[in-house]
């Protein structure tokens, strides 16, 4: 019996399908949300309505692993939302008024990107203010920097090849999508299989612990700040492709979906618990609840109404895994 028992605890984790339902809920949610869907919504289960769809939040989910990083350290960063405009109208700026190739302003934008990220985590961490506080100002500065820099109005002027980085195909699959499953298998070798990324989970946990186990836990929450940013800046470049302009505006409804995404995929706001594969599964069921909303001709402001519901909801859930 007690050889049957370890098979048993071995092969299901935490020894209970209770704990396994737990660990993988989000992926149970998406399976039944999307078996839902192709039943009761005319147009849904459409091989381009789904590959639409996986599309559409390629950007959304490259964005909120940004924000898992900060999210997983215990932190929140809420400039990612001006970040998105940044990135946005100093691309589109550099390649239309300094005549500056599409390839090397990718690269400044992303050293940019960087930079505000390391100005975040140097607030936030040497700075003792709290990263709400902290992201808040930075969010506050930068709209005001893309409005100054675009005169309020979108940049035109891209060159027609780079629009395939955000509406491209690479056979029958959209370029958006080879990119987050790249980035996805990144962040998952970075957050399972390295020493940093396991850093960034035992500071979110407990980042007295962590410090006095030898981890230099202000460099670890630096990085989290960082490859933030960094990733904010990848989706925002996609964004800006698609939309071939640098929109000063362009991020500023995006911060509540994607703070949404990376909760509902069950990063818990304290810190120390999430996953990369539940951040991308969380953005593929918001983005088929935004698509069968609108397939059913659900309007904007009831849009809003029931995705604030859900993250109510999630949250409320969170708050009750940590008081178990």
């Amino acid at each position: 019996m007690e050889a049957t028992d370890r098979r048993y605890k071995s092969i299901v984790p935490g020894g209970s399908f209770s704990l396994l339902f737990k660990e993988w809920a989000i992926l149970f949610i998406f399976v039944g949300l999307f078996a839902v869907c192709s039943i009761f919504v005319d147009g849904f289960f459409d091989t381009n309505n789904i590959v639409n769809i996986v599309r559409q939040i390629s950007f959304l989910a490259i964005i909120a692993l940004g924000q898992f990083f900060v999210i997983l350290i215990g932190g929140i960063d809420m400039s990612a939302s001006s970040s998105i405009g940044f990135t946005s109208v100093l691309l589109a700026g550099l390649v239309h008024w300094e005549n500056v190739p599409i390839v090397l302003a990718i690269i400044i934008v992303l050293f940019a990107s960087v930079a505000v990220g390391f100005v975040n985590g140097l607030m936030a961490v040497y700075g003792k203010i709290p990263a709400f506080i902290a992201t808040l100002v930075t969010m506050i500065v930068l709209k005001g920097v893309n409005y100054l820099y675009s005169n309020s109005i979108p940049i035109s002027g891209l060159p027609s090849g780079f629009k395939n980085l955000g509406a491209g195909y690479v056979g029958p699959i959209p370029v958006p999508i080879l990119i987050l499953a790249f980035i996805a298998i990144l962040c998952y070798i970075f957050t399972m299989h390295t020493e940093t990324g396991r850093s960034i989970y035992a500071v979110g946990g407990n980042e007295e612990a962590s410090r006095l186990s030898g981890i230099n836990t202000n460099k670890i929450k630096m990085i989290a700040f960082i490859i933030g940013s960094f990733l904010t800046a990848i989706g925002a470049i996609m964004i800006t492709s698609r939309t071939m302009a640098g929109q000063p505006t362009l991020g500023e409804n995006m911060l509540f979906d994607v703070i949404t995404v990376v909760v509902l995929g069950g990063t818990s706001l304290s810190g120390g618990r999430g996953k990369v594969i539940g951040v991308v599964i969380a953005a593929l069921i918001l983005g088929i609840i935004d698509n069968a909303m609108v397939l059913l001709g659900i309007g904007s402001y009831w849009q809003w109404i029931i995705k604030g519901l859900i993250l109510a909801v999630v949250v409320l859930i969170d708050a009750k895994t940590k008081k178990d």
